[in-house]
């Protein structure tokens, strides 16, 4: 299910990049959510500490429920990431901040830019898939 949907996002992704530049922002935010199920495809079931989670969303609620946790599902990934896929650490850890300024800041987004998060995704794909 993960792969599909990001599978999904990168095609959708990839179209956008046709569209001359109109919605590079776009770009960015489906090249990180394309990440997010990859990122999911690979690290799930997750085993640890003799628990196993078989879905990001259940390791979510055990870390908040039972851990007390207030780290955000995004923080909460990008741990994962750092310990169960270092090799993509600084990548995901990019394309997730370049989105959050898409999204939230400046939604003014380079060509050069809307191309080098695509370019992440790819790598980040590679490693996940």
């Amino acid at each position: 299910m993960a792969l599909d949907h990001g599978l999904h996002n990168e095609e959708l992704c990839d179209h956008l990049q046709t569209l001359d530049g109109k919605y590079n922002d776009w770009v960015v935010t489906t090249a990180f959510y394309a990440c997010i199920h990859f990122v999911e495809h690979k690290l799930f079931p997750l085993k640890q500490k003799e628990k196993e989670f078989q879905t990001f969303d259940s390791y979510c609620d055990f870390q908040h429920n039972e851990n007390d946790s207030n780290l955000s599902k995004h923080s909460l990934k990008s741990e994962l990431v750092g310990k169960y896929i270092p090799a993509i650490k600084y990548q995901y850890r990019q394309l997730k901040d370049a989105c959050m300024n898409s999204r939230y800041t400046e939604y003014k987004v380079t060509g050069n830019k809307a191309q080098s998060c695509s370019g992440i995704m790819k790598v980040i794909k590679r490693h996940c898939v």
